[in-house]
């Protein structure tokens, strides 16, 4: 495959995986509106994801990644990253959650890429975050107020840092490693479910809730954030190298936005429009399409070691 075919199908599949998403964002908002604890879509979204993705464990069980590479990975983007994410919006409003999730994921991945690998960021690299960036502020700025009156917006917006944080270091890792990625994916959401849920029987137990309701969550939070968003970032990250990956997340707010409308039935309002524009203004520009298949040179992660 040549360096432009690839880069192509890396940002058909960031596209993708952005609206993957945006749609298991929605579907965290539905989740915890219908009464679910953090801890219950943490446990879809892994154990949803492992049972799903047993079968192709089972058949990939020579193919899988080595056991302390899922761990670490684990570790980044597994039960502690989704309980922080979950966990905010128990605190602060969803319009901290789409600025500083992303834009932490972002920063943290690239700023990797710069010390670790020692690669220098493109002046348009650099343009195009500071333009993404401002369109994640202009949704933003649309603020609803924090779900509990009484509770702490910055110990939510702490929870945003720390699995924005994660993720970010989570993409750069992967960028080194290069793994599998749907192999990779099924071996997280074992191992992440392996662990967390006899903590979660011990400690917080199921609560009652509608058949109906447990099955639309497993859809969102299993299948579409455990499994397809995964692999398709995961593929998102081997072509495009970690950098340029990293700036997709930037798109979630504005694809949760527009999703917002046939799901929910909720329409953007002046302010979220003009940061669905934006966003997508800074990502052409981030991506520096028209340099990279001039140079030719590869992205930061691409040519790494695999750690």
């Amino acid at each position: 495959m040549t360096e432009t075919a690839s880069a192509r199908q890396g940002i058909a599949l960031g596209l993708l995986a952005a609206l993957s998403w945006g749609v298991y964002n929605v579907g965290a908002e539905i989740g915890q509106a219908s009464g679910f604890r953090p801890v219950d879509l943490t446990l879809l979204r892994y154990g949803g994801a492992a049972v799903l993705m047993l079968p192709l464990l089972i058949l990939a069980r020579h193919r899988l990644p080595p056991f302390r590479q899922v761990a670490v990975l684990a570790l980044l983007v597994g039960p502690v990253f989704a309980l922080c994410f979950n966990q905010g919006f128990q605190y602060a409003p969803l319009s901290h959650a789409v600025v500083i999730g992303p834009g932490m994921s972002m920063l943290v991945a690239n700023l990797l890429v710069r010390w670790r690998d020692g690669v220098r960021l493109s002046w348009n690299r650099r343009i195009g975050m500071g333009i993404l960036i401002c369109g994640l502020l202009n949704i933003a700025a649309d603020a609803p107020p924090p779900r509990d009156a009484g509770g702490s917006v910055l110990l939510g917006d702490l929870f945003f840092v720390t699995s924005g944080s994660l993720w970010g270091c989570y993409v750069y890792v992967m960028g080194r490693w290069r793994l599998p990625p749907i192999e990779t994916t099924a071996a997280i959401a074992a191992l992440a479910t392996v662990v967390f849920f006899p903590l979660y029987l011990l400690i917080w137990g199921f609560p009652r809730m509608a058949p109906g309701l447990w099955a639309e969550q497993v859809f969102y939070q299993g299948a579409v954030g455990g499994c397809l968003a995964f692999v398709i970032f995961a593929a998102t990250v081997q072509r495009l190298g970690a950098g340029r990956a990293a700036l997709f997340s930037a798109l979630v707010p504005s694809t949760a936005v527009l999703l917002a409308i046939p799901l929910t039935g909720t329409w953007p309002n002046a302010l979220q429009w003009t940061g669905v524009g934006v966003t997508t203004l800074g990502l052409i520009v981030s991506l520096d399409l028209r340099r990279s298949a001039a140079a030719r040179l590869p992205e930061p992660g691409q040519g790494a070691s695999r750690g």
